[in-house]
Protein backbone atom coordinates (compact mmCIF):
# COMPACT_ATOMS: atom_id res chain seq x y z
CA UNK A 1 0.00 0.00 0.00
CA UNK A 2 0.96 3.85 -0.58
CA UNK A 3 0.48 7.09 0.04
CA UNK A 4 0.14 9.84 -3.12
CA UNK A 5 -1.62 12.92 -4.62
CA UNK A 6 -1.74 14.57 -8.15
CA UNK A 7 -2.10 18.39 -8.19
CA UNK A 8 -3.09 21.03 -10.67
CA UNK A 9 -1.96 24.38 -8.96
CA UNK A 10 1.04 26.54 -7.90
CA UNK A 11 4.60 25.49 -7.34
CA UNK A 12 3.87 26.81 -3.78
CA UNK A 13 0.75 24.67 -3.20
CA UNK A 14 2.45 21.26 -4.40
CA UNK A 15 5.89 21.99 -2.54
CA UNK A 16 3.33 21.63 0.60
CA UNK A 17 1.90 18.89 -0.47
CA UNK A 18 5.36 17.58 -0.84
CA UNK A 19 6.25 18.14 2.78
CA UNK A 20 2.50 16.48 3.64
CA UNK A 21 3.38 13.07 1.65
CA UNK A 22 7.08 13.29 3.54
CA UNK A 23 5.35 13.29 6.84
CA UNK A 24 2.43 10.85 5.97
CA UNK A 25 4.95 8.16 4.55
CA UNK A 26 7.06 8.27 7.86
CA UNK A 27 4.25 7.93 10.23
CA UNK A 28 0.92 6.86 8.67
CA UNK A 29 -1.81 7.49 11.47
CA UNK A 30 -4.67 5.85 9.57
CA UNK A 31 -2.17 2.65 9.52
CA UNK A 32 -1.13 2.31 13.09
CA UNK A 33 2.53 4.40 12.28
CA UNK A 34 3.15 2.21 8.91
CA UNK A 35 6.43 3.34 7.08
CA UNK A 36 6.00 3.86 3.57
CA UNK A 37 9.56 2.95 2.72
CA UNK A 38 10.17 1.08 -0.27
CA UNK A 39 10.69 4.15 -2.72
CA UNK A 40 9.29 7.27 -4.06
CA UNK A 41 8.94 9.44 -7.05
CA UNK A 42 7.32 12.27 -8.96
CA UNK A 43 6.44 13.73 -12.26
CA UNK A 44 5.61 17.38 -12.73
CA UNK A 45 5.54 18.79 -16.00
CA UNK A 46 3.54 22.00 -17.65
CA UNK A 47 4.17 22.76 -21.26
CA UNK A 48 7.53 24.80 -20.84
CA UNK A 49 8.89 21.67 -18.57
CA UNK A 50 8.92 18.63 -17.18
CA UNK A 51 10.65 16.77 -14.05
CA UNK A 52 10.93 13.02 -13.56
CA UNK A 53 12.37 11.64 -10.72
CA UNK A 54 12.38 8.20 -9.07
CA UNK A 55 13.98 6.81 -6.08
CA UNK A 56 14.38 3.34 -4.00
CA UNK A 57 15.40 5.05 -1.16
CA UNK A 58 12.45 6.42 1.41
CA UNK A 59 11.07 9.36 0.75
CA UNK A 60 11.75 11.02 4.36
CA UNK A 61 15.09 10.26 3.91
CA UNK A 62 15.68 11.41 0.63
CA UNK A 63 14.16 15.07 0.64
CA UNK A 64 15.04 16.80 -2.82
CA UNK A 65 14.51 20.21 -4.53
CA UNK A 66 12.13 20.49 -6.50
CA UNK A 67 13.21 22.99 -8.74
CA UNK A 68 10.18 24.75 -9.53
CA UNK A 69 8.73 27.97 -9.29
CA UNK A 70 5.78 28.96 -6.71
CA UNK A 71 3.83 31.35 -8.79
CA UNK A 72 3.95 29.07 -11.55
CA UNK A 73 1.55 26.43 -12.33
CA UNK A 74 1.91 22.60 -12.86
CA UNK A 75 0.30 19.64 -13.30
CA UNK A 76 1.81 17.17 -10.62
CA UNK A 77 2.17 13.56 -9.74
CA UNK A 78 3.41 12.48 -6.15
CA UNK A 79 3.95 8.55 -4.64
CA UNK A 80 5.56 7.07 -1.64
CA UNK A 81 5.56 3.82 -2.07
CA UNK A 82 5.08 0.21 0.42
CA UNK A 83 5.94 -2.76 -1.72
CA UNK A 84 2.56 -5.26 -1.47
CA UNK A 85 3.88 -8.57 -0.84
CA UNK A 86 4.41 -10.48 -3.82
CA UNK A 87 5.70 -7.11 -5.92
CA UNK A 88 9.81 -6.91 -6.66
CA UNK A 89 11.53 -4.19 -4.91
CA UNK A 90 14.22 -3.08 -7.13
CA UNK A 91 15.36 0.11 -6.64
CA UNK A 92 14.09 2.85 -8.50
CA UNK A 93 12.61 1.07 -11.62
CA UNK A 94 9.69 -0.24 -9.40
CA UNK A 95 8.94 3.32 -7.43
CA UNK A 96 6.23 5.29 -9.26
CA UNK A 97 5.19 6.91 -11.38
CA UNK A 98 5.34 5.04 -14.45
CA UNK A 99 5.17 6.74 -17.76
CA UNK A 100 4.09 4.68 -20.31
CA UNK A 101 4.26 5.64 -23.89
CA UNK A 102 0.84 4.91 -27.15
CA UNK A 103 0.84 6.03 -30.11
CA UNK A 104 -0.24 10.10 -29.15
CA UNK A 105 0.25 10.56 -25.80
CA UNK A 106 2.69 9.68 -22.92
CA UNK A 107 0.72 8.43 -19.87
CA UNK A 108 1.99 8.67 -16.49
CA UNK A 109 0.52 6.90 -13.47
CA UNK A 110 0.65 5.71 -9.71
CA UNK A 111 -1.51 3.62 -7.48
CA UNK A 112 -2.49 2.57 -4.19
CA UNK A 113 -3.81 -0.80 -4.05
CA UNK A 114 -3.24 -4.09 -5.28
CA UNK A 115 -4.75 -5.54 -8.65
CA UNK A 116 -4.17 -8.98 -9.92
CA UNK A 117 -1.32 -8.44 -12.64
CA UNK A 118 -1.19 -12.38 -13.27
CA UNK A 119 -4.98 -12.00 -15.21
CA UNK A 120 -4.05 -8.70 -16.45
CA UNK A 121 -0.60 -9.47 -17.89
CA UNK A 122 -2.70 -12.84 -20.11
CA UNK A 123 -4.68 -9.25 -22.16
CA UNK A 124 -1.57 -7.60 -22.52
CA UNK A 125 0.65 -10.57 -23.32
CA UNK A 126 3.65 -9.70 -21.23
CA UNK A 127 5.20 -11.80 -18.72
CA UNK A 128 3.91 -10.41 -15.68
CA UNK A 129 7.29 -11.56 -12.86
CA UNK A 130 9.12 -8.60 -14.54
CA UNK A 131 6.71 -5.92 -13.48
CA UNK A 132 4.82 -4.55 -10.63
CA UNK A 133 1.51 -4.42 -10.51
CA UNK A 134 1.02 -1.23 -11.00
CA UNK A 135 3.56 -0.65 -13.73
CA UNK A 136 1.22 -3.58 -15.49
CA UNK A 137 -2.03 -1.06 -15.03
CA UNK A 138 -0.02 1.40 -16.55
CA UNK A 139 0.56 -1.00 -19.78
CA UNK A 140 -3.23 -1.52 -19.59
CA UNK A 141 -4.15 2.17 -19.37
CA UNK A 142 -2.09 2.60 -22.59
CA UNK A 143 -5.00 0.86 -24.53
CA UNK A 144 -8.02 2.59 -23.87
CA UNK A 145 -8.55 5.80 -25.97
CA UNK A 146 -10.23 9.16 -24.83
CA UNK A 147 -9.89 11.64 -21.81
CA UNK A 148 -8.16 10.37 -18.75
CA UNK A 149 -10.53 10.42 -16.44
CA UNK A 150 -12.83 8.40 -18.77
CA UNK A 151 -9.92 6.15 -19.25
CA UNK A 152 -9.46 5.01 -14.94
CA UNK A 153 -13.54 4.94 -14.84
CA UNK A 154 -13.21 2.41 -18.22
CA UNK A 155 -10.16 0.40 -16.86
CA UNK A 156 -11.68 -0.06 -13.17
CA UNK A 157 -14.82 -0.97 -14.55
CA UNK A 158 -12.53 -3.74 -16.98
CA UNK A 159 -10.60 -5.16 -14.13
CA UNK A 160 -13.40 -5.96 -12.10
CA UNK A 161 -15.07 -7.71 -15.21
CA UNK A 162 -12.39 -10.04 -15.88
CA UNK A 163 -11.83 -10.77 -12.19
CA UNK A 164 -8.79 -8.53 -11.22
CA UNK A 165 -10.05 -6.49 -8.85
CA UNK A 166 -8.85 -7.76 -5.49
CA UNK A 167 -7.91 -4.89 -4.05
CA UNK A 168 -8.08 -0.57 -3.43
CA UNK A 169 -7.55 0.42 -6.29
CA UNK A 170 -6.64 4.28 -5.98
CA UNK A 171 -5.12 5.65 -8.78
CA UNK A 172 -3.94 9.41 -10.34
CA UNK A 173 -2.80 9.65 -13.91
CA UNK A 174 -1.85 12.18 -16.02
CA UNK A 175 -2.08 12.09 -19.82
CA UNK A 176 0.08 14.78 -22.12
CA UNK A 177 -1.30 14.46 -25.36
CA UNK A 178 0.38 15.84 -28.72
CA UNK A 179 -0.45 16.86 -32.00
CA UNK A 180 0.90 18.75 -35.05
CA UNK A 181 1.05 22.39 -33.27
CA UNK A 182 0.95 21.20 -29.34
CA UNK A 183 0.63 19.28 -26.07
CA UNK A 184 -2.27 19.41 -23.93
CA UNK A 185 -2.00 18.09 -20.51
CA UNK A 186 -4.87 16.59 -18.19
CA UNK A 187 -4.96 14.87 -15.08
CA UNK A 188 -7.34 12.41 -13.25
CA UNK A 189 -7.79 10.45 -10.00
CA UNK A 190 -10.00 7.73 -8.85
CA UNK A 191 -11.02 6.14 -5.96
CA UNK A 192 -11.93 2.49 -5.26
CA UNK A 193 -12.09 -0.74 -3.06
CA UNK A 194 -14.37 -3.66 -2.14
CA UNK A 195 -17.42 -2.82 0.24
CA UNK A 196 -16.54 -4.80 3.27
CA UNK A 197 -13.06 -3.38 3.06
CA UNK A 198 -13.70 0.43 3.72
CA UNK A 199 -11.72 2.09 6.15
CA UNK A 200 -9.80 5.51 6.14
CA UNK A 201 -6.55 4.74 5.21
CA UNK A 202 -8.05 3.98 1.85
CA UNK A 203 -9.81 7.04 1.41
CA UNK A 204 -8.78 9.40 -0.98
CA UNK A 205 -9.62 13.45 -0.41
CA UNK A 206 -10.24 16.06 -2.90
CA UNK A 207 -9.33 19.48 -2.46
CA UNK A 208 -9.73 22.68 -4.24
CA UNK A 209 -8.69 26.19 -3.20
CA UNK A 210 -8.75 28.98 -5.86
CA UNK A 211 -7.46 27.51 -8.82
CA UNK A 212 -5.12 25.03 -6.69
CA UNK A 213 -6.73 21.42 -6.82
CA UNK A 214 -4.98 18.40 -5.43
CA UNK A 215 -6.84 14.99 -5.07
CA UNK A 216 -4.51 13.01 -2.40
CA UNK A 217 -4.65 10.15 0.43
CA UNK A 218 -6.30 10.12 3.30
CA UNK A 219 -3.31 10.67 5.44
CA UNK A 220 -1.31 13.03 3.20
CA UNK A 221 -4.80 14.76 3.45
CA UNK A 222 -4.29 14.54 7.50
CA UNK A 223 -1.24 16.04 7.56
CA UNK A 224 -2.01 19.05 5.11
CA UNK A 225 -5.07 20.04 7.80
CA UNK A 226 -7.69 18.95 5.83
CA UNK A 227 -8.64 15.58 7.91
CA UNK A 228 -8.97 14.84 11.52
CA UNK A 229 -7.78 11.69 13.13
CA UNK A 230 -10.64 10.43 12.89
CA UNK A 231 -10.75 10.35 9.10
CA UNK A 232 -13.76 13.50 8.91
CA UNK A 233 -13.24 16.86 6.82
CA UNK A 234 -12.53 19.69 8.51
CA UNK A 235 -12.41 22.09 5.50
CA UNK A 236 -15.16 23.41 3.64
CA UNK A 237 -13.51 23.52 0.26
CA UNK A 238 -12.42 19.21 0.62
CA UNK A 239 -14.29 16.17 -0.37
CA UNK A 240 -13.77 12.51 0.44
CA UNK A 241 -14.20 10.75 -3.22
CA UNK A 242 -16.88 9.08 -4.18
CA UNK A 243 -15.98 5.29 -4.49
CA UNK A 244 -15.56 4.80 -8.73
CA UNK A 245 -16.14 7.50 -9.60
CA UNK A 246 -13.37 9.38 -11.44
CA UNK A 247 -12.30 13.34 -10.97
CA UNK A 248 -10.82 15.78 -13.49
CA UNK A 249 -7.82 17.42 -11.57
Amino acid sequence: MCRLFIANAKGSFIEKLYNSLMNAAGNDIFAKGLTHDTGWGYYIANSNISNFYKSGSPIFKDKISLNIDEDKNYHAIFHARLAAKGQPIRGFIDSHPYLIHNKDSLLILAHNGVVDKEIISKELNVDYRLYTDSEILGLLLSKFDGDIDKILYDADKYIKEIGAFIGTFNVIAMKIKRDQDNIKISSACISDYPDNKEDNYKKMVIYKNGDNIAAMSSTVAYYYGILDENGNIIDKNSMICEKGISYKI
